[in-house]
């Protein structure tokens, strides 16, 4: 024992001796290693510097330019690039730190990819100063790619969101809206399509139907749109400019849209030939590719984009509502403070009624608005399963009728209204109440 703890006490003192010779007698911190990362700026530009931007991938290149703030491209079309795209790759750039230096020779240049890089960027900024970035293999972790900047001698540690972002291809760098801007930037449309001509407009704010009919627009609806309109991307680009060859020297929809600064932007899209659809942007001439949902969502019923309410509900303005259904036929009025007493049966006169259960069912919105409503809806209307008048402080009376279940719906009609409501039955239900629901 004594000897195996003379073994370890010696063993114990050369080691310090070795930390003390190679560490701190020399003054060396412990963590410092040429392994250790040192993190610098790779480039000192920012986005504003950049005069143009050409990637090289694949034996492609993309020229993209800088004009007053936006991005083009030059070669090897002249486009208008996908915004967000280059500005991703500008801002990996611009916000590049060198991770760590590494030495280079021929054999560390294979080994990482560099001998061929799979992408060569070229800067060029406003003032004239030029940078190259080679792009070569992502290392062990993934999250770093190893490079060459202009002309220095070493391999460089770049963050691999640089090599992510500019992965692309020619293609790629287009900009591929169908539309190229946001639905904040319409006022008003224009929309022709194979169910007839739609004109809407905002008025203060809220989009209303101007023709065929005045009539308020279902503003979910119309968002719908407008958001399916501003975010359709192409599917592919079209090479030739022929628009007959591509049904668009007829189109089946037309979009016409005004914009707030007084311009506007027409789109048109092609019936399906040969299992795809066409669309061609007054502000491009390039022909597009699209989805069939463009087209679907484009070629809307007027009933579709109609104002779902079925009564605007006032509940301040409210003093009187009358139901009658098939269990029981009810008044109450509101007093004073509010509260909604009931007048009729009489053996609950002067009892307070849940006023959610009077009114909530008029929140209902219709699944549809029926311009030339079936015959069979007309039938049941005619005996119609509940009747409700409901009365304001001005006087006015607003009449509605609830028909029986027709399945799964029911029909509403307003009187001196255009129009039959169709909605789901749960609202002919909640008005079919007994009095023992509505009193405490």
């Amino acid at each position: 024992m004594k000897r195996n703890t003379l073994i370890l006490v010696a063993i114990a003192g050369a080691l310090a001796v070795a930390v003390y010779f190679l560490e701190i007698k020399e003054g060396k911190p412990r963590d410092e290693s040429p392994s250790t990362p040192v993190t610098r700026p790779a480039f000192t530009f920012t986005r504003a510097d950049i005069a143009t931007l050409i990637v090289n991938r694949a034996g492609e290149s993309a020229t993209i330019e800088d004009h007053d703030g936006k991005w083009l491209i030059s070669q090897p079309v002249n486009a208008a690039a996908d915004q967000s795209a280059v500005d991703s790759l500008v801002n990996s750039l611009s916000s590049a730190k060198v991770e760590r230096d590494l030495p280079a020779d021929p054999e560390t240049i294979k080994s990482y990819g560099l001998e061929e890089p799979a992408i060569t960027l070229e800067i060029k900024l406003k003032s004239g100063e030029e940078h190259r970035v080679r792009l070569g293999e992502k290392d062990f972790s993934g999250l770093s790619v190893y490079a060459q900047l202009d002309e220095a001698p070493g391999i460089a540690l770049l963050p691999a969101s640089i090599l992510t972002s500019s992965d692309k291809s020619p293609d790629d760098w287009r900009d591929k809206s169908v539309m190229g801007l946001s639905q904040f930037d319409i006022s008003s449309l224009s929309l022709k399509n194979e169910n007839g001509q739609i004109e809407m407009a905002k008025d203060d704010g809220k989009w209303a139907i101007k023709s065929p009919m005045s009539i308020a627009a279902d503003e979910a609806e119309v968002s719908s749109l407008l958001s399916e309109v501003s975010n359709a991307k192409a599917s592919d680009f079209v090479a030739e400019t022929d628009p007959g060859k591509y049904g668009l020297d007829k189109p089946k929809i037309t979009l016409t849209a005004k914009l707030n600064d007084g311009s506007q932007r027409v789109l048109s899209l092609s019936s399906k030939i040969d299992e795809n659809y066409y669309a061609r942007n007054s502000d491009r001439p390039q022909i597009l590719k699209v989805d069939s949902g463009l087209y679907e969502k484009l070629n809307v019923k007027l009933s579709k984009l109609r104002d779902k309410q079925i009564v605007k509900l006032n509940k301040d303005e409210l003093t009187r509502i009358e139901i009658k259904n098939p269990n029981l036929t009810l008044v109450a009025e509101k007093d004073k403070d509010n509260k909604w007493i009931i007048k009729s049966p009489a053996d609950k006169k002067d009892k307070e009624a849940r006023s959610n259960k009077l009114l909530d069912p008029f929140e209902t919105k219709a699944t549809e608005v029926l311009d030339a409503p079936p015959s069979s809806a007309a039938a049941k209307l005619a005996k119609p399963a509940v009747e409700v008048r409901l009365t304001d402080k001005a006087g006015k009376i607003t009449v509605v009728t609830i028909s029986s279940a027709d399945g799964d719906d029911a029909y509403v009609r307003v009187k001196d209204r255009a129009g039959v409501y169709k909605v789901g039955k749960q609202m002919l239900e909640d008005l079919s109440f007994k009095i023992a629901d509505v009193v405490d």
